[in-house]
């Protein structure tokens, strides 16, 4: 005989379960609850993981809102494709306002759609990370790690001319026109600055 499963959680020992149960009861009086008070960051759950061992097919899993279960779209998808490689229905009591039950073939699509949406977000960030990298090559712009100072800086300017002058400690320079003195030091190595090239 199929059973319906109710799923809850709450991410912090201080929060309160009750809101969920009520949902849960409001959808079947006679669902069997599994409930997670955890932290983690991921799926791994006790409750969760019991529950996925104990489901057959031909019952339902239900749950108030995506991140009650998973922490992203992605992870919702892999729990989504378990539940259906065990024929196990799953039903999402508020979706942005709508309802979804994957025995439905809009609950499929829905989640289809999801699953979709999340591939091409990921795809698109990829993309646009590669072009703005490949904008800023051709522009001449430095890609990796910033050079550490640079001679168009006034207060590196500053900084310079008083080390020429040779009349102040660097350290003392550096604190004056908050430089780091490692990266003071590596300037005028790469530029060829020395104190007598007045």
């Amino acid at each position: 005989m199929s059973t319906v499963w109710g799923y809850c959680r709450v991410s912090t020992a201080g929060q309160n379960l009750d809101t969920q149960r009520q949902l849960l009861r409001q959808h079947d009086e006679n669902i069997k609850l599994i409930e997670d008070k955890a932290t983690g960051r991921n799926k791994e759950r006790e409750g969760l993981n019991k529950l996925m061992e104990r489901l057959q097919a031909g019952d339902t899993l239900v749950i108030t809102r995506i991140d009650r279960i998973a922490r992203n779209v992605k992870d919702l998808l892999l729990i989504a494709e378990e539940l259906e490689s065990k024929d196990v229905t799953f039903v999402i009591l508020d979706l942005k306002g709508d309802r979804v039950n994957t025995s439905t073939p809009m609950g499929k699509f829905m989640i289809t759609v999801l699953g979709a949406v999340a591939e091409l977000e990921i795809n698109t960030l990829d993309e646009k990370r590669k072009m703005g990298m490949q904008l800023a090559k051709e522009n001449g712009k430095h890609i990796g790690r910033k050079a550490d100072l640079t001679l168009d800086d006034l207060a590196v300017k500053e900084a310079i001319r008083k080390y020429k002058e040779g009349k102040i400690p660097v350290t003392m320079i550096c604190e004056q026109h908050k430089i780091n003195r490692m990266k003071f030091y590596r300037l005028l190595k790469r530029h060829g600055i020395t104190k007598e090239s007045n």
